[in-house]
């Protein structure tokens, strides 16, 4: 028995001591929001989607090239005149000299340019609730797995309860068999409560120590590091009413956004395909200068320069039905994110009023079990003086300690439940980041 008791303080050594001092929700929070991989990969994400949304990507503004070159080649010439007469020429050397300064814009393409432009800014804000819909899952995530910390220990603690109960038990047992009054069946039955109750405390410990290193891989920080928490109970906020968390659904939700972003960004990639359908325009200006000489030949130089202007136009006229398809595919792609996005708000909204429901019932199941385990103590410290005095048998004993340990981990469930829906609506209505930071 000092073995296992021995065992048992060693390994709950790992929870009350800590290298740091106890460290707060939001601490835990913020840090993790500073280190989380995803989180940084998505901010990346959305700063691309920043960096592409300009007027040159939109193809609003002119492109200007610049070229040149030079060359030398070296030929062996013959020319044979209409007057007999011939000129020859062995390695002859003719050289090339071109530069060239050329600017290029479209000043019509259907109106392409404009949907590309709405499109990038779409994209742009759609990167910027991507980003922070992570934040916003990360935070939920981790004031979860922080309360199911506080659950955990909170088993614990019942469990430790439980155990200083039965070792109450096998020391009277221990008495009552040193003078006689006890059988060895009884002190083996305690025994074996006691040891059964340390069994679940190791378990325990296991199950906590295993949610701290799953705590600190999604904040990044070293997976043995301790976490010594502050919060000890699940302290409740206040829920907004039904109508007004529609409300908020229906104005901050992140998944919502992005899906009316999406049926946006389906519609300009409809408008971008449509544009195949109109003529496109393009002005050029430039200037241009080309030197050539030859040792053989009419002439043994020839030089051009000087500026160049025009203008081209262009229509496709046929191409395989190509456009048609493709108009008909991406009204069809548009169709389907209208329809999902109808679909997310019919599974957002059936979310929130289970939950809610489901908030109003938890709430009055904590009431009512906040009452039995009232109770069941102190039915169980009644019991505990009957077990002294002998008026009751182990067994009888052992039933109050299981009944009264068993209402204590439904209170301790029904608490953690309740968190669960009150961080996941908090999550629904956009509100995560302003209640829990």
């Amino acid at each position: 028995m000092k073995r296992i008791l021995n065992k048992i303080f060693v390994l709950a050594a790992i929870f009350i001591v800590s290298n740091g001092s106890a460290q707060t929700l939001q601490e835990f929070i913020n840090t993790a929001i500073q280190n989380n991989y995803q989180i940084k990969i998505v901010k990346n994400e959305s700063i691309i989607a920043e960096n592409n949304n300009t007027l040159g990507n939109a193809g609003f503004l002119p492109s200007l090239d610049i070229a040149g070159g030079y060359s030398n080649s070296f030929n062996n010439t013959k020319q044979v005149f209409a007057d007999g007469t011939i000129r020859e020429g062995s390695g002859a050397k003719n050289t090339n000299l071109n530069m060239s300064a050329l600017m290029n814009w479209t000043v019509f393409n259907g109106f392409r340019v404009f949907a590309k432009q709405d499109q990038l800014g779409y994209l742009q804000t759609l990167g910027e609730l991507n980003s922070k819909f992570y934040i916003e899952q990360t935070v939920a995530d981790i004031t979860t797995a922080y309360y199911q910390l506080v659950y955990e220990k909170k088993i614990l603690e019942n469990f430790e309860q439980s155990l200083e109960i039965s070792a109450f038990r096998l020391k009277i047992a221990r008495k009552k068999q040193e003078i006689g009054s006890a059988t060895i069946i009884d002190y083996g039955q305690a025994m074996v409560d006691y040891q059964t109750d340390s069994i679940r405390i190791l378990a325990q410990q296991n199950t906590i120590q295993s949610l701290i290193i799953e705590l600190n891989r999604i904040a990044n920080n070293p997976l043995e590091q301790p976490i010594k928490i502050q919060n000890k109970t699940f302290e409740a906020k206040i829920l907004p009413s039904i109508d007004s968390l529609k409300y908020l659904i229906s104005e901050n939700n992140n998944q919502l956004a992005q899906q009316r972003l999406q049926e946006l960004i389906a519609e300009t990639e409809l408008r971008i395909t449509q544009a195949n359908r109109y003529p496109s325009v393009n002005l050029f200006a430039g200037f241009q200068y080309n030197k050539n000489t030859a040792e053989v030949g009419f002439s043994n130089s020839n030089q051009t320069f000087g500026p160049t202007i025009g203008v081209n136009v262009s229509f496709n006229l046929f191409n395989g039905g190509n456009t048609k398809r493709e108009i008909k595919n991406n009204m069809l792609f548009a169709e389907n994110s209208t329809l999902t996005k109808n679909q997310i708000t019919n599974d957002v909204d059936a979310n929130v009023l289970s939950s809610y429901y489901q908030y109003q019932s938890v709430t009055n199941q904590i009431s009512l079990a906040q009452n039995n385990v009232a109770q069941m103590n102190k039915i169980n410290a009644t019991a505990q003086e009957q077990f002294k005095r002998g008026a009751i048998n182990g067994y009888d004993f052992r039933l109050t300690q299981l009944i009264l340990l068993e209402n204590q981990l439904k209170l301790t469930q029904l608490q953690f439940t309740l968190k669960t829906i009150e961080i996941n609506l908090n999550r629904l209505s956009g509100k995560i980041l302003e209640v829990y930071l």
